[in-house]
């Protein structure tokens, strides 16, 4: 199958099935949409902590930047109704600068990320990924020309928030198409979307990098209004609390089926869980840092009576493994339970907190707690 196929059968929205997959086929089908993407990307480092903008075609050049291709490159994508400005970018951008000395890339497809359509946005993530390709292709021809030896190149670690996760998939899928020794090792999903992208052939999935690892925060059905896939699609996939509600998130109950679009007001007051993933992966930057504060995950088969056991375990590097920026420094795979606060710091928890996470567990995991 050709990976960028659009079939009407492999999109489905919000579990409303071939009815409205057959209405989304207008926009897969629509080439317009590839070259009419305006796509920003914003470069900074330890040297140069104010961003500058490299644009990508004939007047592509890194003359102006401190980008060193030696450093580890390091890529940030966002994802429905959001920018490049976003704060949570600028904290996970600041903590990475103070963490090592390395490339960061903000990717800004804002020009059709913050459109109300979601099943837009959604269709906009195969051409953003191209367009990141297309930027990393560009980097590998102007550092050949400059004469540095290639392979000495530092890896590329991509990191992406909800539909900028699979953003990351296409373009990592493109980019290994590319003969160079300039590779995407690492790519963390921040609660990958679910709606429009399950099942179809440019989403996130454990092939598209050497380590692929995932943070679930609002993995519900679709009817219950989850925005983040529940599935584990990586090497490690964690789920923090459970991957389903973060505690000192409200919880909404009625899904508005009578929408076609999603309405701005309707996705802010829903997003706290779906967004609870960036937060908790700025943190552990953070306390890398500093050396303090650690989100363990323990192995969890997602089921509510392994939930519970593990409220009162102890855990440590020797039979856990780190959620956030150090999980790839362990040999761990499989699903894993973390428990957070509620506040920041995140990783830090108290008895109450354990307390209100075994009654939010009972909601979450109604249908496995009565049996």
């Amino acid at each position: 199958m050709n990976k960028t196929s659009t079939k009407a059968s492999e999109v489905d929205c919000f579990g409303f099935g071939s009815t409205i997959s057959r209405g989304l086929a207008w926009f897969y089908k629509n080439d317009g949409l590839l070259t009419s993407l305006d796509v920003k990307f914003f470069l900074t480092s330890r040297n140069q902590p104010r961003r500058v903008e490299v644009i990508t075609g004939r007047q592509f050049g890194l003359e102006w930047t401190d980008f060193k291709i030696q450093r580890r490159t390091i890529i940030i994508v966002h994802g429905f109704l959001s920018h490049g400005k976003e704060s949570w970018i600028k904290d996970m951008e600041k903590a990475f600068l103070l963490w090592g000395d390395v490339n960061v890339v903000v990717v800004d497809w804002s020009a059709r990320g913050n459109t109300w359509n979601y099943y837009k946005a959604a269709v906009n993530t195969r051409a953003v990924g191209r367009k990141i390709n297309q930027f990393l292709t560009h980097i590998v021809n102007a550092t050949r020309d400059d004469g540095a030896d290639e392979p000495h190149w530092g890896s590329i670690h991509m990191i992406g928030h909800s539909l900028g996760a699979h953003i990351c998939g296409v373009a990592a899928k493109e980019f290994k198409k590319v003969p160079t020794a300039w590779k995407i090792k690492r790519i963390t999903g921040l609660d990958p979307a679910q709606p429009c992208i399950v099942n179809t052939e440019f989403s996130l999935d454990i092939n598209d990098a050497v380590f692929v690892d995932i943070i679930h925060t609002n993995g519900r059905l679709l009817s219950e209004l989850g925005f983040g896939l529940p599935d584990a699609i990586g090497h490690v996939d964690f789920y923090p609390n459970g991957g389903k509600t973060q505690p000192g998130c409200v919880r909404l109950d009625e899904f508005p089926y009578h929408y076609l679009g999603i309405p701005k007001s309707f996705i802010e007051q829903a997003i706290c869980s779906h967004g609870r993933a960036y937060l908790y992966f700025t943190e552990s930057i953070i306390a890398a840092t500093n050396q303090n504060g650690t989100f363990w995950g323990y192995n969890w088969d997602r089921t509510y009576r392994r939930a519970i056991e593990i409220i009162n375990e102890t855990c440590n590097e020797r039979n856990c493994i780190e959620m956030g920026i150090n999980a790839d420094n362990y040999s761990n795979r499989g699903t894993f339970f973390v428990m957070t606060s509620s506040i920041k710091p995140f990783s830090e928890l108290n008895d109450d907190d354990k307390y209100e996470l075994s009654k939010q567990l009972q909601d979450d995991f109604q249908d496995d707690y009565l049996d």
